[in-house]
């Protein structure tokens, strides 16, 4: 059955307002920070505000789309690294454009944790990542330049912590993101001493003087990553909120102050739980 002129007419319009949402909301995101207003979003991509919601019906799933959009651009261009002459290159040629992609677009990806993989979308789109990854992955073990015993979760694992390095340490040197490629690539490929480590050697005191030449700013100080939680209708996920170390050291520090008290009357000061909640 042929569908009538106007119906396509209207889905094709429906289609290029999605991804003109889409790619505004990247932009501004990439350029701002995920504190930009849906408002302003619709404005960039020249649409209203029911036209955004028509689409998606909150923040949380516009920003849902832009990652699942990355990750099936990744996708799309590790199907084409299949294709390459040199297998082992196509592998690391792979991760090294993730890491590029990561750090591109940091405002999407740092809010992104774990426990957005329970909205489909972005399960899928995450799934299909492994898949072609795994598929890099065992091609490099035909040709024997990777290592038999691991498999793309292996890889993932390591990446990621590639990913948290590059998050924190990449403005004191960037030349410090690629030595940490190249020792990722060392601990799977099966002739380790084969791949050569670019950039410096660094130490302590190394770190140390490249935070003196920024004005002794710390990466833990200087990195503040912005944290979405999923929406409420999340089922199966509990988050935990993080504590920091100075919270911790705040409470032990309040609790060796405060006086001891015995176990009477401790149990005759002490609220009970129903008093402690209407309080």
């Amino acid at each position: 059955m042929t569908m009538p002129t106007e119906e396509r007419q209207l889905r094709a319009d429906a289609a290029r307002n999605r991804a003109r949402l889409i790619e505004a909301a990247t932009s501004l995101f990439r350029e701002r920070g995920l504190e930009v207003g849906v408002a302003e979003i619709a404005e960039a991509a020249g649409v209203g505000r029911g036209t955004l919601f028509r689409n998606f019906a909150s923040k949380e799933d516009l920003i849902a789309a832009i990652v699942a959009e990355l990750m099936d651009e990744a996708c799309e261009r590790g199907r084409e690294l299949l294709d390459a002459a040199d297998a082992d290159g196509a592998l690391f040629e792979f991760l090294a454009e993730m890491l590029g992609r990561q750090q591109h677009d940091r405002a999407v990806t740092d809010a992104i944790d774990d426990t957005w993989l329970a909205r489909e979308e972005i399960r899928d789109a995450h799934a299909e990542v492994v898949g072609v990854l795994d598929a890099l992955v065992t091609r490099a073990q035909r040709e024997g330049t990777v290592r038999g015993d691991i498999g793309a979760m292996d890889v993932l694992m390591l990446f990621k912590g590639l990913c948290s390095a590059a998050a924190a340490f990449a403005h004191l040197d960037s030349s410090l993101i690629d030595r940490q490629m190249d020792l990722l690539r060392a601990s799977i490929t099966a002739d380790p001493v084969a791949t050569p480590l670019r950039g410096p050697h660094s130490d302590a005191r190394a770190a140390r003087r490249r935070r003196d030449q920024l004005g002794g700013t710390s990466a833990a100080s200087s990195i503040r990553p912005l944290s979405i939680r999923p929406p409420a209708n999340t089922v199966g996920v509990v988050t935990t909120p993080a504590r920091t170390p100075d919270s911790k050291s705040r409470r032990t520090r309040a609790l060796r102050a405060s006086p001891r008290r015995s176990a009477s009357n401790r149990s005759r000061s002490r609220p009970s739980v129903r008093a402690r909640d209407h309080r």
